[in-house]
This record gives C-alpha cells, structure tokens and sequence, in this order.
C-alpha cells in the first residue's frame, strides 16, 4: 500500500510541477505578446527579409484572389419578400 502512495504523490509532484511550468510559459507568453504590440505601436521597425514582397504587392495579389473567386461563383437566388 505504502509503494501506490509514494506513486501516486510522486504523480502529483510531477503535474505540480507541470502546471508551474505552464502557468511560467503563459507569463512570459502575455508578456513577449505585449512586448510586440508596444514595438509595433512604437514604430520600431524589424529587420526585413530582402526576399519578401512589399504589403502593396501583396494585397493586390489577395485583392485580385479574392475578386476572382467572386467572379467564379454563381450568384445567389434571393427570396422574394413576402408583403407586411
């Protein structure tokens, strides 16, 4: 009996110590997310891949994406509304 005590403690030691771990990550998690947000809202640049496209590039790409799957689509029946 004593040996599925010192099991089951031994158990619960290590989620205790899993849920320290978790609740360490979420903190630091909140904290870089906030470090971000005020960077962003600060103006700090970030370095730059020399690779990727420019923002204006790429929302022309989504835009047009976007306009022709519209255009693909077949135009939805209405319903007649019936009077008041």
């Amino acid at each position: 009996m004593t040996e599925v005590v010192r099991l089951v403690e031994s158990v619960l030691d290590q989620v205790a110590a899993q849920e320290n771990a978790i609740a360490l990550a979420l903190k630091q998690s909140t904290a870089q997310r906030q470090d971000i947000l005020r960077a962003a809202f600060a103006g700090q640049p970030v370095p730059q891949d020399p690779n990727d496209e420019p923002a204006s590039v790429l929302l022309e790409r989504i835009r047009a994406e976007r306009d022709a799957r519209a255009t693909q689509q077949k135009p939805r029946a209405r319903k007649a509304r019936e009077p008041a």
